[in-house]
């Protein structure tokens, strides 16, 4: 984390809103796909977590990641954030009902992997 912050320039907001969208680009792209409609359902919110469901099907995840990255731009450091599915099968696909497409989840897959995905990404910047 500390090569993300320098590569920012100490810029801790900047890195926030970065770590935000590689976190919620794992999420996304860990989501099985059967119509896109639970991949299209990842929902960024501030302070309190969004609620409702939303129509959109997104099968490659491109449109829900681009949605989140242009939500975070005015992210600041401190206060919480939120990404967030609120399909009522979101919680059953995170804990193994899909043991073939996501047998280890999309959530929690994503944050043990957050750490090297950090790493990656400064390492391409570099």
């Amino acid at each position: 984390m500390t090569k993300f912050l320098e590569h920012f320039n100490g810029n801790v907001d900047k890195t926030v809103r970065h770590t935000v969208v590689l976190a919620s680009q794992g999420v996304i792209m860990n989501t099985p796909v059967d119509t896109g409609r639970l991949r299209g359902n990842w929902q960024f919110g501030r302070e309190l977590p969004p609620e409702g469901e939303l129509a959109l099907l997104d099968t490659s995840g491109a449109a829900a990641i681009a949605r989140i990255a242009g939500q975070v731009t005015s992210l600041k450091a401190g206060g919480e954030c939120w990404v967030v599915n609120n399909l009522p099968y979101a919680g059953r696909i995170e804990y193994g009902h899909s043991r073939v497409k996501a047998p280890r989840g999309m959530v929690r897959i994503t944050l043990a992997n957050l750490p090297a995905a950090i790493e990656s990404y400064v390492q391409d910047l570099q």
